[in-house]
C-alpha cells in the first residue's frame, strides 16, 4: 500500500508539476519512485505467502499485484532506454512512460482497496486511504489547472 498506493502517486505529482525546479524534480521523482518500487516489490514477495493463509479472493489481488509489478519493471527498463531531450523519439518515449506509469498507479489504487476487502479490514483503513486518494486527486487537479493557466 505504501509503495504503490502512496509513494507512486506522490512521485507522479512531483514529476508533472515541479519541473521548474530542474534537476531537483527529477532526482526527487527518481528517489520517490525507486522507494515506492522497492516497497511494492517487497509487498508482492510477501503477498505470495497469502495463498498459504487460506484467504479467499487472493488470486485476483495477487494477479493484479504481479501485473502492477510488471508495469513497474517496464518503467525501470524505460528509464534505462530514455532518449536524450533533443531526440526525435523522446516524445514517444514520454507518452509510453507517462501512460504505463499512470495505468500501473490506477491499478495499484484499485488493488489497495481490493486488498482491504479481502483482508476484511475495518472502515477506518478504507476511509483513511480514500481520504488520501481524494486529497491527492484534488491537489493534482489544482496543480493541473494552475499549470494550464500559466501556459496561456
Amino acid at each position: 500500500m505504501l509503495g504503490w498506493g502512496v509513494l507512486m502517486p506522490i512521485g507522479i505529482v512531483v514529476a508533472r508539476y515541479f519541473k521548474n525546479w530542474d534537476p531537483l524534480w527529477f532526482y526527487s521523482h527518481l528517489s520517490i519512485q525507486g522507494l515506492g518500487f522497492g516497497l511494492g516489490l517487497a509487498g508482492v514477495i510477501l503477498g505470495f505467502g497469502l495463498d498459504d493463509d487460506g484467504i479467499s479472493g487472493v488470486g485476483v489481488h495477487e494477479g493484479l499485484g504481479i501485473a502492477i509489478l510488471v508495469g513497474g519493471c517496464l518503467q525501470v527498463t524505460a528509464l534505462l532506454a530514455r532518449p536524450g531531450k533533443a531526440s526525435k523519439v523522446r516524445k514517444y518515449w514520454n507518452w509510453y512512460h507517462h501512460y504505463v506509469g499512470r495505468a500501473a498507479v490506477v491499478c495499484a489504487v484499485a488493488n489497495v482497496f481490493y486488498g482491504f476487502k479481502i483482508a476484511e479490514e475495518t472502515k477506518p483503513w478504507n476511509i483513511g486511504y480514500g481520504v488520501f486518494v481524494a486529497v491527492w486527486g484534488f491537489i493534482a487537479i489544482f496543480l493541473e489547472l494552475r499549470r494550464c493557466a500559466s501556459e496561456e
